[in-house]
């Protein structure tokens, strides 16, 4: 499967944004407990959570899986397949994530120097308030591996 795009650094600019929408559920919170052994209550027990943040009204999607899905976009969508991150410093996280809520991603590209390109990302709920932030360092694919992308999709059939 292909990602949905396959950008090199001289396709993008200071300044360009890329939008995108997650939201996790709760077995995709138990799954990534399971799988990092992170075994922090507020994860796994609501009782925990409300203790731990007074306005909780379930478990806290894990910071870690967040970041993760975000990392994923890097690689999926923005700016896609052959995409390398090479640092990713988030913020401290200003609110608690539910499983169930939609977390708006809004990452704008601030510095470009040959194939690497700086990101901000930015993270906020529903109502627009930040929930975090994140800087990110990403190696973009180079133009002979985005002719190879463009050549697998044209095989696959794909609308590239």
């Amino acid at each position: 499967m292909l990602a949905k795009n396959c950008l090199t650094a001289a396709m993008m600019s200071v300044g360009q944004q890329h939008r995108a929408r997650l939201s996790f559920s709760h077995e995709q919170v138990r799954q990534y407990c399971e799988l990092s052994g992170d075994a922090n209550s507020i994860h796994s027990d609501p009782e925990a959570a409300r203790r731990r943040f007074q306005d909780a009204r379930d478990v806290v999607v894990p910071g870690g899986l967040i970041q993760i899905a975000v990392t994923g976009i890097f690689g999926a969508e923005f700016p896609g397949d052959g995409c390398m991150g090479l640092s990713f410093v988030p913020e401290r996280f200003r609110k608690p994530v539910f499983p169930g809520d939609v977390i708006d991603v809004l990452i704008e590209v601030t510095r470009i120097r040959g194939p690497v390109v700086e990101v901000d990302v930015t993270m906020s709920d529903a109502a627009g308030e930040t929930i975090s932030t994140a800087k990110s360092k990403l190696l973009a694919p180079d133009d002979a591996y985005r002719q190879w992308w463009v050549e697998q999709g044209v095989r696959q059939g794909a609308a590239i």
